[in-house]
């Protein structure tokens, strides 16, 4: 499977992904072959975008957990270690999305 190296935040990676199921950014912090980034997605796109709004943001999936926040029309998902404390990895999206939006003035999909 993977690495156990992950980023200097704890992720295992994180996904931009429209409403729609396109992907707006993807990156790797943990070494996978072409075949299991393709099933991550394949996943997150599985798993997350038909959920209800007042679901929970966190869904586990083998040796690691999805995290992710909704902004507008943009699904922010983390990929964590099941040992990761969740709502610190929601501070940390957040805190990421306001980076965007500072950064960008008023970030929007098509900035990404």
């Amino acid at each position: 499977m993977a690495d156990s190296i992950e980023g200097a935040c704890g992720w295992n990676f994180v996904v931009l992904m429209s409403r729609q199921g396109k992907i707006r950014l993807s990156e790797f912090f943990s070494s996978y072959t072409e075949s299991e980034k393709r099933r991550i997605l394949r996943d997150i796109a599985a798993d997350v975008l038909p959920r209800q709004p007042k679901m929970c943001n966190i869904i586990e999936k083998g040796s690691y957990k999805f995290v992710y926040r909704r902004y507008a029309s943009l699904y922010f998902v983390a990929g964590v270690p099941l040992e990761m404390n969740e709502l610190i990895v929601l501070e940390q999206i957040h805190l990421f999305v306001e980076a965007l939006d500072g950064y960008f003035n008023s970030v929007c999909e098509l900035d990404l």
